[in-house]
């Protein structure tokens, strides 16, 4: 609808809407964030992913909110190893050192 009203499709991302926003089901998220690849070629859009500290990840590893850091980092790695554009974080600086470190671990698989 919107490429027909004019709007450009470099003016497009395509956020999924995790977590409850999406469903109130968790496995309706762990299912699009393991499809990434799939949604990202179907629709031909960028991707962006926000995962930090949503409610299908605390039900997936059964913690609460405030304790969710470690499994939305995982969440974020798995997002943008498969397709993900743009990541929302509550937690950039941990983000970044994640990406930096996984880059790193790139170059030296490629050496082999």
């Amino acid at each position: 609808a919107l490429r027909r009203s004019g709007v450009a499709a470099d003016r497009l991302i395509l956020d999924p809407g995790m977590g409850f926003f999406l469903s109130p089901a968790p496995e309706t998220s762990l299912h699009v964030l393991s499809n990434l690849q799939k949604l990202k070629s179907a629709l031909g859009l960028p991707l962006l992913v926000s995962v930090s500290r949503k409610s299908f990840l605390g039900a997936t590893v059964g913690l609460p909110v405030k304790d969710l850091g470690p499994a939305s980092l995982a969440a974020e790695l798995h997002a943008i190893g498969n397709g993900a554009d743009y990541v929302r974080t509550h937690a950039p600086g941990d983000l970044r050192s994640a990406i930096t470190f996984s880059e790193t671990l790139a170059k030296f698989r490629s050496r082999d």
